[in-house]
């Protein structure tokens, strides 16, 4: 008998102790799995938003080169090319590409000295074969060839397909071989 009255004297005095640390943990678990929800759909936006100014700049490369592959020292003009980006041929691929005009930034006579005689891409340089003079450095005015060297930037932007704001112009400076007296 003593000793069922000591258990019930016993239950009587606890406080719940234990029922408030396991709340106080209950409320500490709960916050960092909302912190951590909220850790990882930051972390999946910033991610998306990384690829989609990774696939813009891909885009705004491929319209240069496009650009860049025709003849476009004779008349720099702008356009705009659609770039689907994974060749899908789905709408929400496409990219919308703006070219600038291509700049020329200089251009600089080429040396007959700078030249050699057995590239056939330096044969159309040489002062041509009515010159009695030909390849002799001096011969004509300063020493320059037929040719000039011409630096151009061509810049573009593309606009991802979704919309939103097109991403910072793409720079790609060029040089190109002219013919002498070429505009710049």
């Amino acid at each position: 008998m003593n000793r069922s009255k000591n258990a019930f004297a016993r239950a009587r005095v606890q406080t719940g102790a234990t029922l408030l640390v396991s709340m106080i943990f209950l409320v500490v678990l709960t916050l960092m799995v909302v912190s951590a929800v909220k850790v990882t759909n930051v972390n999946t936006k910033v991610v998306g938003n990384m690829q989609t100014e990774s696939e813009a700049n891909a885009a705004a490369m491929q319209a240069i080169e496009a650009t860049i592959s025709t003849d476009f020292t004779s008349m720099p003009v702008a356009s705009t090319t659609t770039v689907d980006i994974n060749n899908s041929g789905q709408t929400g691929s496409a990219y919308t590409a703006a070219v600038a005009a291509p700049v020329c930034t200089g251009i600089k006579p080429i040396k007959l000295s700078e030249l050699d005689a057995t590239l056939t891409s330096d044969q159309p340089c040489y002062v041509s074969g009515a010159s009695q003079n030909t390849g002799i450095a001096g011969s004509s005015a300063g020493g320059n060839s037929l040719c000039s060297n011409s630096n151009w930037d061509v810049s573009a932007s593309a606009t991802p397909p979704a919309g939103g704001a097109p991403n910072a112009p793409t720079h790609q400076g060029i040089a190109v071989r002219v013919a002498v007296g070429a505009a710049c």
